[in-house]
């Protein structure tokens, strides 16, 4: 067991290279830590070069590097990352916790730093349950209470899943939680500085509940704020006048979609009255969708009394339809997908459907 990650401000040693494979390198000691047990990876440099890669290989833990790497071994590890991953890692122990003593429990966590949350098997949680949490987290944040570490031979635990190691770490945050975890930890909780809870979602396992600790919390703090701003601007309002902006932007957009359909409506008239007075057995038409070609398709068959083929070049495709009063429109469909891939269907009377054909192909077909 690494004891430097007892303390996970340690973030600098000198070492030497104990084995090496694969561009790999292990050595005699190290302070960074690789991706396990819930917790990310830590970034920094070795000798001055970036850490691209952590890797381990039972309790070793592989270095690789953007270069080769040679005695004396000076190791750094960032800063910011270790707080941001480490400080996650001790909420959900904190949490765990709290669910406990409400006979609740925590069944899935997710310490990504763009996407923190956890999951309670709980199907509901109500407003004033999520709020005794936040407000519960920050009362131990204020307590600063000191995290401490026992080790113990994996024999004597009474899990049998960890009495195949030979030694297990238990971490302790006061009398709240004691569990074995072999991760980073906060030295004390006013380290965690923040615990936010921003919202909920129903999953199949319970509640999904996403959190912000520490330096996600300034960072998510920033950004929300720049987008306020940039919101803003663009309704131009004032910053507390965003939310009756988008309303009335969404009224608005309501408002022109109705206006839209109407105007699509009068259009899908005027052309199905120019395609009745040619009295064409083929119209080649203008569309905006296959859409219009279905709305289309329907009105046609009602006011002719002659078989119609409607074609309109969309996109890449060839938009079509088979207008048969006779009931004819499927054998007309069969022509058209023995010359190629002809995506279609519809009833005996009417058939639409696209390819990439050329228009002047199904005409000559038809």
């Amino acid at each position: 067991m690494n004891k430097n990650y007892d303390n996970f401000e340690k973030l600098t040693c000198t070492t030497k290279i104990k084995d090496e494979k694969d561009d790999y390198y292990a050595f005699d000691e190290t302070v960074f830590y690789g991706e396990k047990g819930g917790q990310l990876a830590d970034r920094g440099t070795i000798n001055g070069l970036p850490v691209v890669d952590l890797k381990w290989d039972g309790d070793t833990l592989y270095h690789k590097v953007a270069g080769e790497l040679h005695d004396p071994i000076k190791m750094q590890v960032d800063a910011r990352t270790r707080w941001i991953n480490t400080t996650v890692q001790s909420a959900f122990h904190l949490l765990d916790g709290y669910y406990a003593d409400k006979d609740a429990r925590i069944v899935e966590v997710n310490a990504n730093p763009h996407n923190e949350w956890y999951i309670v098997d709980a199907k509901q949680v109500r407003e004033e349950e999520l709020a005794d949490v936040e407000a519960w987290m920050n009362d131990v944040i204020h307590q600063d209470i000191p995290t401490t570490f026992t080790y113990v031979a994996g024999s004597d635990y009474p899990d049998p899943a960890y009495q195949k190691y030979s030694q297990v770490r238990l971490v302790h945050f006061g009398d709240i939680n004691i569990q074995p975890c072999g991760t980073c930890h906060v030295n004390h909780t006013g380290q965690l500085q923040s615990f936010v809870i921003l919202g909920t979602a129903r999953v199949s396992a319970g509640t999904k509940i996403f959190i912000t600790t520490n330096l996600v919390t300034n960072d998510r703090l920033k950004q929300d704020d720049q987008e306020l701003k940039q919101a803003a601007k663009l309704l131009s309002v004032k910053e507390n006048q965003v939310t009756a902006g988008i309303q009335e932007l969404a009224a608005k957009n309501k408002q022109f979609k109705k206006q839209v359909k109407v105007l699509k409506k009068e259009l899908l008239a005027f052309k199905l009255k120019q395609i009745l007075e040619e009295d064409q057995p083929v119209s080649q038409v203008q569309i905006d969708s296959a859409g219009d070609m279905s709305m289309l398709a329907p009105q046609l068959l009602r006011q002719v009394k002659t078989d119609k083929l409607l074609v309109a070049k969309l996109n890449q495709q060839t938009s079509f339809a088979i207008i048969s009063p006779a009931g004819k429109a499927r054998d007309v469909l069969a022509k058209f997908q023995a010359l190629g891939q002809v995506n279609g269907g519809g009833s005996p009377k009417i058939v639409t459907g696209t390819t990439a054909l050329p228009i002047q192909d199904l005409i000559q077909a038809y």
